[in-house]
């Protein structure tokens, strides 16, 4: 079986999207899965080599992050240019996905993850399953034991696809937690914004670009509030 990992993040190897696939290739291997090769989709200018390697692949697992409840438009282009192929040459692929956002509650990727399922099956794929993954955003930075029950899920759902070609119910649901916030998380949630924690990733973003000293600037002002 010839298989394909795409990572469909705009940030291309520098990506999370890049490193939860390190992750996944790592559960393959454990399932005796020789490592995949790794295509970034941030590389637009490959657009046909790209194309042309998923249709010569039988397996394909594509990860991206959540862009405005969506996708980047890399990865819709990307879908709309292997969907131009003939039937024949579609059918009976099998295609993983992970949604990976920012956001720590999972509800934000269901409706791309529907739209996963659906164009699976338009196109003729099999669909070996979506895995949602919120709370995402900075895993580059944060340091091992942060990540580490993170990083087990997706080497533990490398292996389950490298070895029954689907991910199981139980895992989708454990990565997916939670949903949405209950009251008690909310109350808890607005005491930890109130120390500057949650800020410290995108603060150190600012930093990094000068841009931490105008982070209340409103360039609109009041035609915003209107």
């Amino acid at each position: 079986m010839t298989r394909l990992l795409l990572n469909g993040s705009p940030r291309g190897k520098n990506s999370n999207s890049r490193l939860i696939l390190s992750w996944l290739t790592q559960g393959m291997a454990k399932a005796g899965v020789a490592e995949p090769p790794v295509l970034d989709l941030a590389r637009i200018s490959d657009l046909e080599s790209q194309r042309a390697a998923f249709l010569a692949a039988d397996e394909v697992v594509l990860v991206f992050p959540l862009y405005t409840d969506s996708m980047p438009g890399l990865v819709k282009a990307f879908l709309e240019a292997v969907g131009t192929a003939e039937p024949a040459q579609l059918k009976g692929k099998r295609i993983a996905f992970v949604v990976q956002s920012g956001f720590p509650e999972s509800i934000h990727s269901e409706a791309v993850a529907r739209y996963l399922a659906r164009v699976s099956s338009r196109l003729g794929w099999v669909h070996a399953g979506t895995l949602i993954k919120g709370g995402v955003e900075g895993i580059r930075v944060m340091p091992a034991w942060q990540v580490a029950r993170t990083k087990a899920a997706f080497i533990r759902a490398g292996r389950e696809l490298g070895r029954d070609g689907s991910f199981s119910d139980e895992l989708r649901a454990r990565l997916a937690g939670p949903r949405t916030f209950g009251p008690w998380q909310l109350r808890a949630l607005r005491v930890v914004m109130r120390t500057g924690l949650l800020n410290f990733y995108w603060n150190s973003m600012l930093k990094k670009h000068n841009a931490h000293a105008r982070r209340f600037d409103a360039p609109y002002g009041s035609a915003a509030r209107r």
